[in-house]
């Protein structure tokens, strides 16, 4: 076994295709993903462990800045192939070692652990890991990483088509997803800069109207083309007579896709595009030969309530978050200034940005 520590494109490209093939990994620690938080001033590093040059694990870390406040953030993760679990411990160890080399006050990791039979494949079974000691503390005391905590899950089940699928669905969604095709609503996938730059805005506008945020196009540019153009995340839209109605955004990796973030035009009647968006990512799951589709986590009320009529099961990983403090009375510190001065999401953007 060994390992490095990496920015080198020859890795980084092995990295993102095992990323992309393992069903442990996720999109928060492809090296594009990583590389977004650069628009916040922040930089990333990806450890690598290999047997004779062939990845068995790993992970992905955003190094965090804020002032004088370093932070070493492993959004998902370390992961390792199923019957390495041994490895994990050994990978864990280098966390606190690593950060301290890069002057980090704390270090947070987010493993995907499960017992749930659907999802038995994207994580760590507690009896795979029963001989592993984890370290740290349980919790997540730094929320401006997004570090992921579950899976909100559509099984195909035995279903060999997303027609067969469909009919397993409520009265109301095929409904609507009809409703909107009888509507003339023309599916198209984003891939050149333009493309991508007005099927975004609609996401920009529909969080703008509703009171969230989601991150500014020229900040995230660079990542979803990558994206894009690799068919590791596919940008859709709906059209009508021409006209951007919708706009969804999923990224494809651990063996199946899950949903970012999307939008769609409040009209009246309603077109029901927000069916048609997640019906067609479905289709793409089952033409890519996965097995199920993550809608994704979270939402408002009314999000998590449309998100369930796709009979999804909501997977909570078992106390994901760890952390370790390295540097007690700094972290302190940061942690009495942010509760004066952070109010939200985008005022500590605002603040990165200013000091990066």
């Amino acid at each position: 076994m060994n390992f490095i520590i990496t920015k080198d494109p020859k890795w980084i490209q092995k990295w993102d295709e095992f990323l992309l093939n393992e069903s442990r990994g996720s999109h928060l620690i492809y090296s594009q993903w990583l590389q977004s938080y650069a628009s916040y001033g922040f930089d990333y590093e990806i450890f690598i462990v290999h047997e004779d040059e062939v990845i068995i694990g790993g992970y992905g870390a955003v190094i965090a800045k804020s002032f004088f406040f370093k932070f070493y953030i492993v959004p998902h993760g370390p992961i390792v192939i199923a019957g390495k679990e041994d490895k994990l411990e050994y990978i864990l160890s280098q966390l606190s070692i690593q950060a301290k080399k890069r002057g980090c006050c704390y270090v947070q990791y987010s493993l995907p652990i499960s017992n749930e039979v659907a999802i038995e494949s994207n994580g760590y079974s507690s009896k795979s890991l029963s001989g592993t000691k984890l370290i740290g503390k349980e919790g997540n005391l730094f929320k401006y990483v997004y570090s992921n905590y579950g899976i909100n899950w559509v099984d195909f089940n035995t279903t060999t088509s997303a027609d067969e699928l469909l009919q397993q669905m409520s009265v109301q969604v095929r409904r609507n997803i009809n409703l909107s095709y009888k509507n003339n609503a023309i599916i198209s996938f984003a891939k050149t800069e333009d493309e991508c730059k007005f099927a975004y805005q609609a996401i920009e506008d529909n969080a703008k109207e509703a009171h969230y945020s989601v991150r500014a196009f020229e900040d995230f540019k660079a990542t979803i083309l990558e994206l894009v153009a690799k068919e590791r995340a596919y940008l859709l839209t709906a059209k009508i007579d021409g006209v951007i109605k919708g706009a969804g955004f999923a990224v494809n990796c651990g063996n199946h896709l899950t949903y970012i973030s999307g939008g769609t035009k409040k009209e009246k009647p309603d077109l029901k595009l927000g069916y048609l968006l997640h019906w067609e990512l479905i289709k793409k799951s089952y033409e890519l030969g996965y097995k199920g589709y993550n809608i994704s986590m979270g939402g408002s009320k009314g999000v998590i309530e449309f998100k369930a009529k796709f009979n999804t099961q909501t997977i909570s990983f078992e106390k994901p978050h760890r952390h370790i403090i390295i540097k007690p009375i700094v972290f302190k510190l940061y942690l009495i200034l942010n509760s004066i001065f952070v109010k939200n999401k985008k005022t500590i953007s605002v603040l990165l940005k200013r000091f990066k």
